[in-house]
């Protein structure tokens, strides 16, 4: 019987040790599916609102040492490193096969300081990367103005991933003018990436579809005058990170993110710009976004410029200065976003439909500045400086208006603020729209006003006014969310 009883427990042992190895083989079996089904899930949060700073940033380039050609050798030269020429200019046509693989490169290699590369194009476009280790002046053949066969725009086009012009730290005036620049694989290579340099940009176009930003510049200066930027990027297309920024009657079209600009010590500005989303605004998309280098940062002065189609326009970060004096802002959520930056709205016409202006906190000057549909709101602390605002709303002027606020009837908006005629228009580049500088003078300066009788209801009796954001003032009714909505 102790027997029989022994044999029984052995078997059920093994049956539940059986049963138990099963339970853990299925377990560990399910185990990489959970894992795989974490990998895949969609972070919704980051679909909804996309961060701001992108965290790719290009290394500095070092010029190639050595004296040799970056081309090589031509048939013809004797054996061993050859000296560069320092010739005052050359002129290169990409479509001649008789130059080589890298025309462009050997012609810098022997160009002097502050030579001209004159860059010809009879049908051919130059495909390289140009590596420029001292001040040269790079300019493209225009179109003829008797339409010679065989004459064209000059066009550099670098390979796939490649960038398209790489500046060495340190080297002062590179100039580029009159020419196309298309970058149609950029991956993560930005088209003109530019370290403790001064580059400019004149009369020329830049196309650029990729991962990085069309323009990188850290440090230096960037001058731009009348040129185009065309971004496909989920980053900014121009990045200048505590580079001294001057552009001047140049267009920026971007998908997601137009300007970021960490201004050097001094003043840049934008004047006369149009930065432009060519459809409506994507999730978490910024027109301009200006920050603050903590120590030594200086000002940005953005006057005369016409910001359309975004979700936010302006964007301060904590501790930037900015001014915005005269400019046209329409067909975006948020107008201008402050975080206890140094900020003075003058004179600007905005179309907002959420918050024409809205600040986190400090001392922000607001004046003379005509809001349509979203008007001006303070945080709790906040110590405006103000002078006469209106705000034109079509729900009524019924609505608690913050100090320097004018509610008016949206019939007395001026017409001319949403005139959007000539920003799309074919073989323009936009900025020839004027931001509202000559709106502001033909409308006037907006003065003191009586408030606006309060609409009564059937009953006889003003309707009572919606309570105020929770943290201050605000010019219209309140909203769900927040500046970070």
């Amino acid at each position: 019987m102790i027997a029989k009883a022994l044999r029984r427990l052995a078997g059920l042992g093994a049956a539940v040790a059986c049963v138990m190895t099963l339970g853990f083989a299925g377990e560990a079996q399910a185990l990489p599916d959970a894992k795989i089904d974490q990998q895949i899930r969609p972070n919704f949060g980051i679909l909804l609102a996309p961060p701001l700073r992108h965290t790719y940033r290009p290394g500095a380039w070092k010029p190639r040492r050595g004296g040799y050609a970056p081309g090589g050798y031509r048939p013809g030269y004797p054996s061993g490193p050859r000296p560069p020429l320092y010739l005052d200019s050359i002129t290169v046509d990409c479509a001649d096969p008789n130059r080589g693989p890298t025309p462009l490169a050997d012609a810098i290699y022997n160009l002097a300081d502050n030579g001209v590369l004159y860059i010809r194009s009879r049908g051919g476009v130059c495909r390289e990367t140009l590596e420029i280790d001292h001040p040269v002046v790079i300019a493209g053949e225009g179109p003829p103005a008797f339409g010679n066969v065989g004459s064209g725009v000059a066009k550099l086009s670098p390979p796939d991933g490649s960038p398209c012009i790489r500046i060495a730290p340190g080297v002062k005036g590179v100039e580029i003018r009159d020419l196309v620049i298309e970058a149609n694989q950029g991956g993560r290579s930005a088209c003109i990436e530019a370290q403790d340099a001064d580059v400019a940009l004149i009369r020329s176009s830049l196309r650029y579809q990729g991962d990085a930003s069309a323009i990188f510049v850290q440090g230096g200066s960037l001058i731009m005058r009348n040129s185009l930027v065309e971004a496909r990027t989920n980053d900014a297309a121009i990045l200048a990170d505590g580079a001294a920024v001057d552009i001047l009657q140049s267009k920026i079209s971007a998908d997601v993110r137009g300007l970021d600009i960490t201004p050097a010590p001094g003043q840049s500005r934008l004047v006369q710009v149009g930065v432009i989303s060519p459809g409506p605004g994507l999730p978490g998309s910024t027109a301009i976004t200006v920050r603050d280098q903590r120590s030594g940062a200086g000002s940005l002065l953005i006057a005369n410029s016409v910001i359309r189609n975004w979700i936010t326009g302006v964007y301060v970060d904590r501790g930037a200065e900015v001014e915005l004096n005269r400019n046209r802002i329409i067909r975006v959520r948020r107008g201008v976003l402050s975080d206890y930056g140094k900020v003075r709205v003058r004179q600007n016409a905005i179309a907002a439909d959420e918050y024409g202006a809205h600040f986190a906190g400090g001392r922000p000057e607001v004046g003379g500045n005509r809001f349509i549909g979203a008007g001006v709101s303070y945080e709790r602390g906040v110590e405006p400086v103000t002078e006469p605002n209106y705000v034109y709303s079509s729900q009524g002027c019924h609505y608690q208006m913050p100090p320097g606020v004018y509610c008016r009837p949206m019939i007395e908006a001026p017409r001319a603020i949403t005139d959007e005629s000539g920003f799309d228009a074919s073989g323009r580049y936009g900025w020839e729209v004027d931001g509202y500088e000559r709106g502001y003078a033909r409308d006037g300066a907006p003065t003191a006003r009586p408030p606006v009788p309060p609409r009564r209801s059937r009953f006889g009796r003003p309707p009572p006014p919606p309570p105020l954001y929770p943290n201050g003032y605000s010019s219209g009714p309140p909203l769900m969310g927040g500046p970070g909505y």
